[in-house]
């Protein structure tokens, strides 16, 4: 199975099931159910918004670039856009003819989103470019970077929102490759199972893997998935980043510091120690993701395209979270 070039682009499991949405892949859209005694009750009461019970609503801007399916397993998914290598940042056409039925984003849709996002700011994350030396060098210097996303349907989102091509953008010497490996509420206790990461991880030889999302069960699966990975591949670089999106009601901070996920209580610490350990990269993307949502003055659901996953300007909220800890 090949990687194709593509310029578009965490202690509780949080429980879930798998409703289908129009213009997604079913098995990959789940609905986080609430945690004891952490409920989305108080974001519901005052919501703009009444959601479905099953799906999202409807986007105001559609994906609008087909991708194509990689060979997989049921319910697993492995994807990239379908474009010739070397194909120039800016000449991705605006419909490529794929199968797929999941899609992505055109730089230009995504400027257009840009463009009519609520306004919000937050602190920029720290760039902890220690244990990613090999992967700024090639940002810098240049040649082939490729990023491999691991995870959740967030992880996914995370992708859609095109962060990849804006890192492209800022660093204009490298060429990116990006394969997503991607479950419906999938984590390293899923990936490490059934020699997932020798069969479909180490051929592709990544140089930098991001493992997120929101559906991670334990910290010891993912250092198991970060040590089978470099038992196979030594110079991986890992990116580590705590949840975001979910049920919760980010406006109460000790609410959200209780999250499973989050970045702002002992999730993000056990997760920051186990990057310090296995000399991964980490980033804290509850703390910025809330603070832009709550300085938006806009209810959170704004952002929301059901009660748990992202809309369009979610997704670039993610994406500037990203491009702040990877900025030149």
């Amino acid at each position: 199975m090949k990687t194709l070039l593509t310029l578009l682009f965490i202690p509780a499991l949080l429980a879930t099931a798998q409703n289908a949405a129009p213009g997604t892949r079913n098995a990959l859209e789940q609905t986080a159910a609430p945690t004891p005694g952490l409920d989305d009750s108080s974001l519901v009461a005052d919501s703009p918004k009444t959601f479905p019970r099953k799906g999202p609503l409807p986007l105001l801007y559609p994906p609008n670039l087909p991708m194509r399916d990689e060979e997989s397993e049921v319910d697993y998914f492995i994807f990239s856009a379908p474009l010739e290598p070397g194909t120039p940042i800016g000449q991705v056409p605006a419909e490529v003819p794929a199968p797929s039925r999941y899609p992505g984003r055109t730089l230009e849709q995504i400027a257009r989103i840009e463009s009519e996002i609520p306004h919000g700011t937050f602190t920029p994350p720290e760039n902890a470019w220690n244990h990613l030396s090999r992967t700024r060098r090639i940002l810098t210097e240049g040649g082939d970077l490729h990023i491999l996303a691991l995870g959740d349907s967030i992880i996914n989102d995370t992708v859609r929102s095109g962060w990849v091509a804006k890192l492209q953008q800022a660093y204009p010497k490298v060429r990116i490759k990006l394969t997503v490996y991607i479950r419906g509420g999938g984590g390293c206790h899923h990936f490490k199972e059934e020699g997932r990461v020798q069969k479909y991880i180490l051929p592709r030889q990544p140089d930098l893997i991001h493992i997120g999302g929101i559906s991670q069960k334990d910290i010891a699966s993912i250092r198991e998935v970060i040590q089978q990975i470099r038992a196979g591949l030594p110079d991986v670089e890992f990116l580590l980043t705590s949840g975001v999106f979910g049920r919760v009601d980010l406006r109460d901070p000790a609410k959200l510091a209780l999250a499973p996920h989050s970045g702002t209580g002992a999730y993000g610490q056990a997760l920051r120690q186990l990057a310090s350990d296995e000399r991964c990269a980490y980033l804290d993307m509850t703390r910025s993701w809330a603070d832009y949502l709550v300085s938006s003055q806009q209810h959170p659901h704004a952002f929301y395209r059901d009660r748990v996953h992202a809309n369009e300007f979610g997704e670039q909220v993610l994406s500037r979270i990203l491009i702040a800890f990877f900025k030149p």
